[in-house]
């Protein structure tokens, strides 16, 4: 049965049935854990089946882009989902509805819509990041996230009353002003600051840092997934903007920035959020490219394919942090030998998210970069590719102390999740033969 907004009544109803669960004196763990499992799985089979160009209203939106992003935040949420204990019901209450969120963005046909989704997938995401990990430092951490997130709001309420004072619209316009122009890129200023583009990304390292690391693997791909479809849906509604013109150069230094960042870190956790930024650099120059060559398809098929593969390469990394019980890069020295499979997951996950071939990683990056000079933006390209190129002294240097240095300290108490870690390998490996197999299957004769 083909239901417009089956994902969203999927959620919802996880989100109800966990609030009503929590009724209860003691929820039975069991239960929350497959709710919250079943009601993801759920919004990708509806997102699957969803018909496209139903509800075609001025608030709802069912088109292909839309449909691609439910099952690729779906995929972004599903490690969450399966990490989940099921002892705290409003931790799964608030992983719900932050993923509820998500899926009303990427079916908003109007901007307003686009704020109340956008709000509606933010306000739990605080409080998840503070009550994942509980103390002061998440407390901290929650707080500065909150307040980013404020500043994002505001700015896009503020640049929608702008366009609409120049509009007198809601939806896409086909000439603005200067005053429409202002509104238009204050609401993108709001799409970066989620994205955690230079030099709005003041809040992403802590907020990435203080979250359990399955929490932040959350944070970095379904988050991020919605945050691109939101800039491209800006790119969408106001066509005429010339936002669209500087995406390419802020995509390029936000890479650059995050990259260089990331070699003076210590801690994992924030190692990867700035590994995170440097990689929406890429997705920004993405965009950009995309909105500049007139919005071809081939382009919106690169940003789904690198986050597709973003959503593996990340999950895993910070599903290996959670496995191994690790916080530091000292901390894994000579792990290799003692978690030997996961490890053997996480090098390949390493080589993915530094570009090395012929992993998932390296086709993402290409096909990107790709689109840019197609695009005719050749140096926001140069500086993308000099981004990936100084990310492989980190991932090669974290490879290094993995496999050939001595270990220090006590031997780690792994967690459970080693699947995991092994399963997002498989999938970039698995994306990398993508185009060979594709290839070979051309080639095949058909009767």
């Amino acid at each position: 049965m083909m239901i417009p907004l089956g994902p969203q009544a999927a959620l919802a109803t996880g989100v109800l049935g966990t609030l009503s669960l929590g009724l209860m004196r003691r929820p039975p763990a069991l239960a929350l854990r497959a709710l919250a499992l079943v009601a993801v799985v759920s919004s990708m089979i509806f997102a699957v089946w969803a018909p496209i160009g139903a509800f075609p209203s001025l608030i709802i939106l069912c088109d292909a882009k839309s449909i691609a992003w439910q099952c690729l935040i779906g995929l972004g949420s599903l490690p969450l989902a399966l990490w989940l204990d099921g002892e705290d019901d409003v931790l799964v209450a608030l992983f719900l509805g932050a993923t509820l969120g998500m899926s009303l963005l990427v079916t908003a046909a109007n901007l307003p819509m686009l704020f109340i989704a956008l709000e509606f997938m933010s306000l739990p995401a605080y409080l998840l990041v503070a009550r994942s990990r509980p103390g002061s430092r998440g407390v901290e951490a929650a707080i500065k996230y909150f307040f980013a997130g404020g500043v994002a709001g505001a700015l896009f309420l503020l640049g929608l009353s702008m366009y609409y004072a120049d509009t007198r619209s809601l939806a896409a316009a086909a000439a603005l002003s200067p005053l429409g122009q202002a509104g238009a890129t204050l609401m993108a200023a709001a799409a970066l600051f989620k994205l955690g583009a230079f030099p709005l990304n003041w809040w992403l390292p802590d907020v990435y840092e203080a979250a359990a690391p399955e929490v932040s693997g959350f944070l970095s791909t379904a988050m991020k997934s919605a945050a691109v479809l939101f800039l491209m849906r800006l790119c969408e509604l106001a066509p005429q903007a010339k936002f669209a013109a500087y995406l390419p150069a802020i995509g390029a230094v936000t890479a650059l920035v995050g990259s260089v960042m990331a070699l003076r870190q210590e801690r994992l956790q924030r190692l990867f959020a700035y590994s995170s930024i440097s990689n929406a650099g890429l997705l920004i120059l993405g965009v950009g490219a995309w909105a500049l060559a007139g919005r071809p398809a081939d382009g919106v098929i690169a940003l789904l394919f690198f986050l597709v593969a973003y959503a593996l390469m990340s999950n895993g990394t910070f599903a290996f942090i959670k496995y191994a019980g690790i916080e530091t890069r000292a901390q894994l020295k000579g792990r290799g030998a003692m978690l030997f499979a996961p490890s053997v997951a996480f090098t390949i996950l390493l080589f993915s998210l530094g570009g090395v071939p012929p992993t998932g990683g390296f086709i993402a990056k290409l096909l990107l970069l790709w689109r840019a000079v197609d695009a005719n933006l050749l140096w926001p390209a140069v500086l993308g590719g000099l981004s990936a190129l100084i990310s492989l002294a980190y991932y090669l240097g974290m490879t290094r102390e993995l496999w050939f240095e001595a270990p220090q300290g006590p031997e780690p108490k792994p967690d459970s999740g080693a699947a995991l870690v092994i399963a997002c390998a498989v999938g970039v490996v698995l994306l990398g033969a993508a185009p060979w197999l594709m290839s070979s299957f051309s080639g095949v004769p058909t009767r």
